[in-house]
């Protein structure tokens, strides 16, 4: 009984996707807007990272203090992603990220904006994952 369970854990544990992550780097033309994007290969949109510098703000996911943020809502399809950063108790929207995609064979392109409430919106240019 103990060498079916052992081998059925084995089995079941080899059919677990492979976990991966990849970076999105953006930035505004003037580099008023900076922001790298870590996010995890789910089936699912999940930041696992972020890091924002727009507006004289400096804003981070794992962070202490004024410039913590956590991800209020994240989406994403094929060709568009869309995340919302919140203060950590989810009481106001601290940045909007809006980021588009198009793909054609093995050529690929990404913009979108980045908005601060209250600090300002920028147009971003972004590479990755």
């Amino acid at each position: 009984m103990k060498r079916f369970a052992a081998a059925f854990l084995l089995l079941s544990l080899g059919s677990l996707p492979a976990f991966a992550s990849g970076t999105v780097e953006c930035a505004s033309a003037d580099e008023g807007a900076r922001l790298s994007l870590t996010i995890g290969s789910l089936p699912v949109l999940a930041v696992v990272g972020a890091e924002i510098e727009a507006g004289g703000r400096s804003l981070g996911l794992n962070r202490e203090g004024d410039e913590v943020m956590a991800v209020g809502q994240a989406f994403a399809t094929e060709d568009e992603m869309r995340v919302d950063f919140t203060d950590p108790n989810v009481e106001r929207v601290l940045a909007e990220l809006r980021l588009f995609s198009a793909t054609e064979g093995r050529d690929m392109a990404m913009a979108g904006t980045l908005k601060i409430p209250g600090a300002g919106a920028w147009a971003l240019i972004c590479s990755g994952p």
